[in-house]
């Protein structure tokens, strides 16, 4: 039986389903992963008017922790919604899950007051971030996910 080759080619599109990748689901995750890094953004702002003395604004960076965290649940929601059914690539499901997680111990080292931990690894969520969404609103966040297809040898029925 003579074996076949796999290759790396675009899925066809399902009927009604127009071709060239995730479109709608695209147009979430970049509202989301906006909204996300607006949030992460204004993090080292808040921290800085805290230390430049208006002591009230730690307060409101702790919040802004809380609303990080739960936009970037939202953006994983958002990231598993342009993978699965709009045919996205499956790479931002992964780095929104890190950033989910790195997040997480952002929030914890910063209560513990460990800014030894707490500032390079809120440079590293804010530039993740950022190079992010600047890649959602390039060409290549359109392109749909590869898929392994067979295909036939040559004197093979397809």
């Amino acid at each position: 039986m003579p074996s076949a080759v796999l290759t790396a080619s675009p899925r066809p599109s399902p009927p009604g389903v127009p071709a060239g990748g995730p479109r709608a689901t695209l147009w979430l995750l970049r509202l989301v992963a906006l909204v996300h890094a607006g949030l992460v953004v204004g993090q080292p702002v808040l921290a800085g008017i805290y230390l430049s003395g208006r002591f009230d604004a730690l307060a409101t960076h702790s919040l802004n922790a809380g609303l990080v965290i739960l936009a970037c649940l939202w953006q994983v929601g958002a990231a598993l919604v342009y993978v699965w059914p709009g045919r996205g690539r499956g790479w931002p499901v992964l780095v929104s899950a890190l950033l989910f997680f790195a997040e997480g111990i952002q929030t914890g080292m910063g209560y513990a007051g460990k800014l030894a931990v707490h500032v390079p690894l809120g440079v590293t969520v804010v530039t993740t971030q950022v190079v992010f969404v600047v890649w959602l609103f390039r060409p290549g966040a359109r392109r749909p996910r590869r898929t392994l297809q067979r295909q036939p040898k040559a004197g093979e029925q397809a």
